[in-house]
């Protein structure tokens, strides 16, 4: 039997991506009241020691702690058990404790023997079981996910002229199995100022924007679920330019503010830009003399 899809039936499943400070835990508890509204319940899994309670001030949510060992059920009844009592959306904070429920799992069968690469079997088995959970749950998923520096082997010529394979790094990955981004409809990755940007977007509401992820930005994804055309701006957006006044504005030393040049020189902002930023740059720097 075929019905006519309608996008309201969806529910969306979200990635919030950073290091540690960047602000993932805010962002995530901030969209997900702009998605559920003002009387939404929101479901909070906690794999960080608590410290989700730190933001109770920040919307109403209900917490709950999960605790080492990470093996893969206590998600899967997380989730469920959010949706079966009837909250719009759950946070899981932080989906990489899951990873590491499931590398311990391999871990713990490689030590009874057996074959190292065929090991894998269970535990992948039992990581795609949670993350389908979270694709076919029915309310909101917002799983906020851990940065790690990837690297890439390349290989050179040493001193010696020989041939030799040196690591190199090529920007940041979640703490996760590799391309866990595929399985998300939007994937947001946040930086230390606070400010992210879209990986992965489906909607097409936030592609080439910079911007603070807030409420605003859970309720253009609202709107989104129920047809609103895409052409509004995230309440937080903020151009290039506008990105990089606040990082002149926000520096607190000279050494700070020397640091944001080579990022500038990179840009491909317009030479008016540019002279903008030049402007607000000398007078922040006269500011700190």
């Amino acid at each position: 039997m075929f019905t006519k899809a309608e996008r309201s039936d969806a529910s969306m499943k979200l990635a919030i991506t950073g290091p540690s400070g960047s602000g993932k835990t805010y962002g995530a508890l901030k969209l997900a009241r702009g998605l559920v509204g003002s009387t939404g319940k929101i479901a909070f899994v906690d794999t960080e020691n608590g410290s989700g309670k730190l933001y109770y001030n920040l919307t109403e949510f209900f917490h709950c702690d999960l605790s080492a060992p990470f093996e893969y059920q206590k998600f899967i009844d997380a989730v469920k058990a959010a949706e079966q009592n009837g909250f719009d959306a759950v946070v899981i904070d932080s989906l990489s404790h899951l990873w590491q429920g499931i590398l311990d799992e391999k871990s713990n069968i490689d030590r009874r023997g057996g074959n190292q690469y065929t090991n894998w079997t269970v535990p992948t088995a039992h990581l795609n079981e949670t993350i389908q959970t979270i694709l076919q749950s029915k309310i909101h998923v917002i799983a906020c996910l851990r940065v790690k520096q990837e690297y890439v082997l390349q290989e050179e010529t040493n001193a010696k002229g020989k041939s030799v394979q040196v690591p190199k790094k090529v920007g940041l990955a979640p703490v996760m199995r590799d391309n866990i981004e595929y399985e998300f409809s939007t994937v947001l990755e946040v930086g230390m100022d606070h400010r992210c940007n879209a990986s992965k977007d489906r909607t097409g509401l936030f592609v080439d924007k910079t911007f603070l992820i807030d409420e605003g930005t859970g309720e253009l994804i609202a709107g989104w679920l129920v047809g609103n055309p895409v052409n509004q701006e995230p309440i937080g957006y903020c151009t290039e330019t506008d990105h990089f006044l606040k990082m002149i504005h926000d520096a607190g030393s000279k050494d700070a503010l020397g640091k944001i040049v080579p990022k500038i020189k990179a840009s491909k902002l317009s030479d008016t830009d540019k002279e903008i930023i030049r402007k607000a740059y000398r007078e922040r720097s006269n500011s700190l003399a």
